[in-house]
């Protein structure tokens, strides 16, 4: 498959969501034409890094690497290489990442909602709702394709453009059972809580928790030794919906929950489409966004030689 462009910087203003992310982590054209100079030259000074990404315009890419890193330079250069490494590290997440034809995507999406709200809250703030399908057995539930689909998410506003600061997540727990917690590989969910969430840093303000089931306790004590203190400080569970709403305006639900929003299951089928869309994309960040092998490089070169 191959691409019909590149991603790049959109041609006149920014549209407004991903301008203002820019404004409320201080960035003006002049800091970031003088961080993008700095990091793209720091990136090619790095001798185990690919000096271009395929299929996206360096320089577009970078500067909404640096959004998802709050505008910090030092953090970049601390993460970046955790990103081209992450193929190694995790290397059944990146395998295969189309939803029609990876099997454990297509029992990701067809067990669990994750929708994204399109509009922006206050503050850059986006929107994330997940839920366990109640009409599905929790033996069919597939955490790996879940994992695979949040880098693509990450993936693509790095190609497309970063439209908020931070990620307030709704984790919906009424179908939540054990046999869900038995399907979670432990070995894969350390890696993936300890190197995907440094290779996309995306920032977490809040987790809420909404119709917490007997077993809650359990889930926490799987899950909280998996996350940094401050994070664990900033999940609140909620007994009953009025409190959520204290934090998070009802407009902005999915319309399943009262709100203004496109439906949990029409914001999980959109972005199910879209990666699906974009698959030229995801092939080529698998195949290229990662450290350069240099044995391989020079088997290759001496094979085109003798040859």
């Amino acid at each position: 498959m191959t691409l019909d462009y590149l991603y790049g910087r959109p041609k006149g203003p920014l549209p407004d969501d991903i301008a203002a992310a820019r404004r409320l982590l201080g960035m003006t054209d002049e800091s970031i034409r003088r961080d993008v100079c700095e990091l793209t030259q720091w990136l090619r000074d790095q001798p185990n890094l690919p000096n271009t990404l395929d299929g996206v315009e360096l320089d577009w890419w970078m500067e909404n690497y640096l959004v998802m890193n709050k505008n910090e330079v030092e953090r970049v250069k601390d993460n970046m290489p955790v990103y081209f490494q992450l193929k190694t590290i995790l290397p059944e997440v990146f395998r295969n990442r189309d939803p029609k034809t990876n099997k454990d995507m297509i029992k990701g999406y067809d067990t669990t909602l994750l929708g994204l709200v399109p509009k922006i809250m206050d503050g850059g703030r986006k929107l994330a709702v997940f839920m366990h399908r109640p009409d599905t057995p929790a033996s069919d539930y597939n955490p790996l394709g879940i994992a695979t689909h949040l880098t693509c998410l990450a993936d693509l506003y790095l190609a497309q453009g970063m439209d908020h600061v931070k990620f307030v997540v709704i984790i919906d727990m009424r179908a939540v059972r054990l046999g869900h917690l038995a399907r979670y590989p432990l070995g894969l969910l350390r890696r993936f809580f300890l190197y995907a969430w440094k290779a996309y840093p995306e920032r977490v303000a809040q987790i809420h928790i909404i119709n917490p089931p007997a077993i809650l306790n359990v889930v926490m004590a799987m899950f909280k030794p998996l996350l940094k203190a401050k994070m664990r400080k900033r999940m609140i569970v909620h007994r009953n919906f009025e409190t959520l709403l204290e934090d998070v305006p009802l407009k902005y639900m999915p319309k399943d929950y009262g709100g203004e929003s496109p439906s949990l299951i029409e914001l999980h089928e959109t972005w199910r489409q879209k990666i699906i869309d974009h698959q030229p994309y995801f092939n080529k960040c698998s195949a290229k966004h990662r450290v350069i092998d240099k044995k391989t490089n020079v088997e290759s070169s001496e094979n085109n030689m003798s040859s």
